[in-house]
């Protein structure tokens, strides 16, 4: 995903210079060489390092981190004590935004999980529930029909924060209160666009349903997040929880969970070699003058199109491409906002045409009904 930001932000005006920076040096000098532009700039860097993330941001204006979350309050606070705008993919805590204060003072602006869900998935929300008086519910939808001949299991983004994520209990946002749900709870057959069509999506631990109740307003009811798992991954999923390996083993002894993510691939390393689609879809039900009516918003990409077309999979496509464009609008002074922001503060309608542009189609479709009185 930070290849992919790089390759467009590279690729842009009013872009001088782009540090891609990793703990795995050669990951990214190859990352630089891939952008194929005089911008790029490669270099070592452990995003634990404090002192070493100032020294690495001095001269730049703005930092992306695409980091794993837990480094996310290490970098801000670099970035903050070091006066540079910021933006990441993902939120480490259902409450990121405390220091608020703190940006606005310095008259700095960090967008929280701009990616593709968060990031675009609170876009499209927000661009629904502008067309409405009232919003009555959000529904957001991830399916994704990727395979491989190669690998029984697989993630498409970080397989840490993957498992992570579909073995932690869930929140759903209903009338004014949140709902605790267990792993694999609130499970229903979704019917995505095609060609992904029919999945069982399940609960999932997400950001929407933390920021969209808070940031929306306008009355909302309900708020959840559901992702779509085939029976082979929900079975992997327990076994790997069933035989505790997760666990973190002794210091200096073995380690279970080092172990399993040894041997589940990089998402990197499944460029053109997984089979599927991948789609984003929200769905925002409300009324407008007296009419029932429900807005779905949604985009669809095969990963062997986005491996032929952009070299990465779909996935990475998306959510790269969405933290691509909040950067840009930053940069190019459409946000002028400060302080911390999540992706439905920000206008929406500038993103559309800079995701057309970047070969993201958003589609759309509103059904309407009037109200009985």
């Amino acid at each position: 995903m930070g290849s992919v930001i790089a390759r467009h932000l590279c690729a842009s005006d009013g872009i001088e210079n782009v540090v891609l920076a990793d703990v795995d040096g050669d990951l990214a000098k190859r990352a630089a060489s891939e952008t194929r532009s005089p911008k790029s700039h490669a270099q070592r860097l452990d995003a634990g390092d404090e002192g070493a993330l100032k020294e690495a941001m001095t001269g730049c204006g703005l930092v992306i981190n695409s980091a794993m979350p837990r480094f996310n309050r290490t970098i801000q606070k670099a970035a903050l004590e070091t006066g540079l705008h910021y933006l990441d993919l993902a939120n480490d805590s259902s409450d990121p935004f405390t220091d608020t204060d703190a940006w606005r003072s310095a008259g700095l602006t960090a967008l929280l999980g701009v990616g593709e869900d968060p990031g675009l998935s609170n876009i499209f929300a927000r661009y629904a529930a502008d067309g409405m008086d009232r919003v009555e519910s959000i529904r957001v939808r991830d399916g994704d029909t990727a395979s491989s001949p190669e690998y029984p299991f697989i993630a498409l983004f970080s397989p840490e924060t993957f498992v992570e994520e579909t073995l932690s209990p869930s929140r759903i946002w209903r009338d004014g209160a949140y709902e605790p749900v267990p792993p694999f709870g609130e499970s229903e057959v979704f019917e995505f666009p095609d060609p992904v069509g029919k999945q069982t999506v399940y609960s999932v631990d997400h950001e929407e349903a933390d920021t969209l109740p808070r940031f929306i307003g306008k009355g909302v009811r309900y708020v959840d997040f559901k992702l779509a798992l085939d029976p082979t991954t929900v079975q992997s999923l327990k076994l790997f929880r069933d035989l505790h390996l997760l666990d973190r083993g002794p210091a200096g002894g073995p380690d279970p969970r080092r172990a399993l993510f040894s041997r589940i691939p990089k998402p990197a390393n499944l460029i053109g070699r997984v089979d599927g689609y991948a789609a984003l879809v929200v769905e925002v039900a409300g009324d407008r003058g007296g009419e029932r009516r429900t807005h779905t918003i949604y985009t669809v990409m095969g990963h062997r199109e986005a491996a032929k077309k952009f070299g990465t999979t779909a996935t990475a496509y998306v959510t790269g491409t969405g933290a691509a464009v909040g950067a840009l609008l930053l940069v190019r002074g459409v946000i002028t906002t400060r302080g911390k922001l999540s992706p439905e503060e920000l206008d929406p309608k500038p993103v559309f045409p800079l995701l057309r542009e970047r070969g993201i189609e958003v589609r759309e479709r509103v059904t309407t009904a009037r109200a009985l009185g």
